[in-house]
């Protein structure tokens, strides 16, 4: 079943929830490259599994928000998540590790993830850079920690519009 019938099927919304990833990492790793050349930061393994973290849980916060705790959300999201870790992960020790960094991860974003947070961005980008560059963060990175919170909040937003407009138009099976 496609997007223009009546039902579609929740393999077929993760497969597009894998497209809206890959354009949020890929806007994160283009944005560094290109607007943060000036300071040479070199992205190497474990600075790229920040950098995945960030899209992964903009999208299985928006699914949640969308769904709620139900059996389709967790459909999604396992679907989701199977099709990005075998898309950037070819053996499943490193699978494992960036699973255990994830959720780890998303436990240190919910805490600041609340409608009432007006810090929301320069909070989630401090914990994001306060990993990235393995310190404690001084200030010094604040464009990063902006553009970071960005475009997490940014990719969640549009993420859960997409996902409402598909809820209001087609029954999820």
């Amino acid at each position: 079943m496609g997007f223009f019938s009546k039902k579609i099927k929740t393999d077929r919304i993760a497969e597009s929830l894998s497209g809206f990833f890959d354009i949020g990492y890929g806007s994160l790793v283009m944005g560094f490259k290109d607007s943060f050349k000036e300071k040479n930061i070199i992205i190497d393994e474990e600075k790229d599994k920040e950098l995945l973290a960030v899209p992964m849980f903009a999208i299985i916060r928006a699914v949640m928000s969308a769904f709620g705790d139900t059996p389709q959300s967790k459909n999604i999201i396992g679907k989701f998540q199977y099709d990005i870790f075998n898309k950037y992960f070819k053996n499943e020790e490193a699978k494992k590790q960036f699973g255990e960094l994830f959720w780890k991860r998303s436990d240190e974003y919910s805490k600041i993830l609340n409608p009432d947070n007006k810090d929301l961005i320069i909070q989630f980008g401090q914990i994001f850079c306060g990993h990235f560059f393995g310190k404690e963060e001084d200030g010094s990175n604040l464009d990063i920690m902006m553009f970071v919170g960005s475009s997490f909040l940014n990719l969640m937003i549009k993420t859960k519009k997409f996902l409402d407009e598909l809820l209001s138009k087609a029954e999820v099976i």
